[in-house]
């Protein structure tokens, strides 16, 4: 998030030279935050916090709407605020930018359902297209839609097409900027590969992306979803979408599982327990047993994650990142290009260094496809960068990061190069042999 609009402002074309799988509309805008902000972490922290601010207030917000309570709605709040933490909400990521868009998106359908209007359903799905515009995989949520309509409206398809006009008009006109903008940039071609063929046709093929969750973390994520279906089984029959919805959003950490993928998620599953809490209260002690086990495993949960996570240190922006980037920017000069090999990318940016074209960060499913590491090799020997910042492989499982050796790259800086110094616990700087 600070290395990618880093090399956007110096003159790296996104897919081309910058290979990036997601749409370029964040990217974009975080190089246009960070010509006014600069690249140091406390920006990005002050940008996050806002961000997460508006999705709580937006979760406040819809639970108030459609309960007219607002005790139901600060419910819905402090479940979310308590257990989104260890599902990852502090960090700046597409995933989190896309959540006010999901819950409003889920909103409007809802409201869609209820009174039947086309301003809703277009709302809805204007704001599900934007969402996917952030990050493929709020397609999931679209087909989700299209399945719902689908089915009301499968007596009248004319219906259904004519409802559906103004959406697909809008996400016609969204993708023709996007092919006429890298068309003229040269770059549509890489476009295509990067961000369409790449993660809906071949990642899913290639070693280490697909990374789905274990036993323990699918239990954690299927608690909040059996307390909420548990806290509905006197609900309207309306009041049932706002469940199954969470599912096509949960689906959003497929195919690379990660808590952090699911806030959208945990946002709609706190919407529909707040707007369910009245149902809770006629129920008799003996029944809340399974809502209270439920919340108290998740308060185990979010405990664990403190006592293991509590930092006051910025991730990826440690003291020691800090002091590496400071050393890199005295050993290297300004016009010389270097190679991050297994290394933490945000030197980049900290170091005001620049690295060689194309530029990935070192992911099997970058390397492994597309010619990547002999195009590498390629810009190695035509850009001639002096050193290296490399971290050694930790040796665990081939595909994982961190232990991902692309093999034809390694052989060639392992002859081409060697360890000069180390300039922190990890990071050895090496040099043209």
């Amino acid at each position: 998030m600070v290395v990618y609009p880093y090399l956007v402002n110096n003159g790296f074309l996104i897919y081309k030279d910058l290979i990036n799988p997601y749409p370029p509309v964040f990217i974009i805008f975080l190089s246009l935050f960070s010509k006014i902000f600069g690249y140091s972490p406390q920006p990005y922290q002050i940008l996050t916090w806002a961000v997460i601010i508006v999705v709580d207030l937006s979760i406040f917000n819809v639970v108030r709407k459609i309960s007219k309570n607002y005790y139901h709605a600060f419910f819905a709040l402090l479940l979310f605020v308590i257990f989104s933490l260890p599902f990852g909400i502090n960090g700046l990521w597409f995933d989190l930018i896309q959540v006010p868009f999901v819950i409003f998106s889920v909103y409007h359908f809802y409201l869609y359902l209820e009174f039947k209007k086309t301003s809703y359903l277009n709302k809805s799905f204007y704001l599900a297209i934007a969402t996917f515009f952030i990050k493929q995989q709020a397609a999931w949520i679209i087909i989700f839609y299209l399945g719902i309509l689908l089915y009301k409206n499968r007596a009248s398809p004319q219906k259904l097409i004519q409802n559906l006009i103004l959406p697909f008009a809008f996400s016609l006109f969204l993708l023709t900027i996007h092919l006429i903008v890298f068309y003229k940039l040269g770059i549509l071609r890489d476009f295509v590969f990067w961000a369409v063929i790449l993660p809906f046709f071949k990642a899913s093929a290639i070693p280490g992306y697909v990374a789905l969750p274990a036993l323990k973390q699918l239990l954690i994520v299927l608690i909040p979803f059996t307390l909420v279906v548990f806290s509905a089984l006197n609900a309207k029959t309306r009041e049932y979408f706002l469940i199954i919805c969470a599912l096509p959003v949960a689906l959003f950490a497929y195919p690379r599982f990660d808590y952090f993928h699911l806030i959208a998620y945990l946002a709609i599953i706190a919407i529909a327990l707040g707007i369910q809490l009245k149902s809770l209260k006629n129920l008799e002690l003996k029944q809340l047993y399974l809502p209270i086990i439920a919340i108290g495993l998740l308060s185990i949960f979010t405990i664990h994650y403190f006592q293991n996570n509590w930092l006051t240190e910025i991730r990826f922006f440690e003291p020691d990142i800090q002091s590496s980037a400071h050393l890199l920017s005295i050993v290297t000069s300004p016009q010389e290009k270097i190679y991050i090999q297994n290394g933490p990318d945000q030197l980049l940016p900290l170091s005001k260094r620049l690295p060689i074209k194309p530029w990935a960060i070192q992911f099997p499913w970058y390397f492994e496809v597309s010619s990547l590491q002999s195009r590498t090799i390629s810009a190695i020997e035509s850009q001639k960068p002096q050193f290296i910042v490399y971290k050694p492989y930790e040796g665990k499982e081939k595909y994982a990061l961190g232990s991902y050796m692309p093999s034809i790259l390694v052989t060639y800086l392992d002859t081409n190069y060697i360890n000069q110094i180390q300039i922190s616990d990890t990071l050895w700087l090496k040099s043209k042999n």
